[in-house]
């Protein structure tokens, strides 16, 4: 099977078993969130969607620095979970399967400044989420945000949680600016800017 396939293990039902047993993604600390500030230039008035956004805790966080946030998940208990917890202005959550759905109904073609993908991109076909990615982003100035594990600086039981340093190279492909840095010390995670995609 394609590694950019969703495994069977990782379908909709399986997150919405997980979420409704009390799983918990990376805690997202003050440090990440800088970083995520500074390299994307996210700012007030912005469209931001949050891809794989579990529980809500980015989306929230980019609602508050004053963005307009569409957070989507296909789990229908993570969706809930976020609308019942994060009650702030501009800030909606939304289920969307990125592997099968063929669009959504609140985003318009080339309206999107920011999309964010933290800790989801190993469980999705990225070859179908970067055709939305470049369907829903402004086509000069929009930026793809993806936080991802390393997998060869992951313990081996974690090791499908993250991308090769291989995998993580080539995401820069067909896009005008590409940008990577550690998110923690010893670059066991790392941030990537995507930007200005290439048509």
């Amino acid at each position: 099977m394609s590694s950019t396939l969703l495994r069977e293990s990782r379908s909709p039902s399986y997150w919405d078993s997980a979420y409704w047993h009390g799983v918990s993604s990376m805690p997202l600390g003050p440090e990440e969130r800088q970083l995520l500030r500074s390299s994307t230039g996210v700012r007030e008035g912005q469209f931001v969607v949050d891809v794989g956004c579990g529980r809500g805790t980015l989306a929230a966080i980019m609602a508050f620095w004053g963005a307009r946030v569409l957070g989507l998940d296909f789990s229908e208990v993570a969706i809930e979970a976020a609308r019942s917890t994060f009650e702030v202005e501009d800030l909606h959550f939304d289920v969307y399967d990125v592997n099968a759905d063929s669009g959504h109904r609140l985003i318009q073609p080339g309206s999107v400044d920011l999309i964010t993908c933290r800790h989801v991109l190993p469980y999705l076909d990225r070859e179908r989420f970067i055709v939305d990615v470049r369907r829903w982003l402004k086509p000069t100035t929009g930026t793809l945000h993806i936080t991802t594990a390393v997998r060869e600086r992951t313990p081996p039981d974690q090791a499908d949680c993250g991308l090769t340093l291989a995998e993580i190279g080539s995401l820069g492909d067909g896009w005008a600016h590409a940008e990577r840095y550690p998110v923690v010390n010893g670059r066991a995670v790392e941030g990537i800017v995507l930007r200005g995609p290439q048509r």
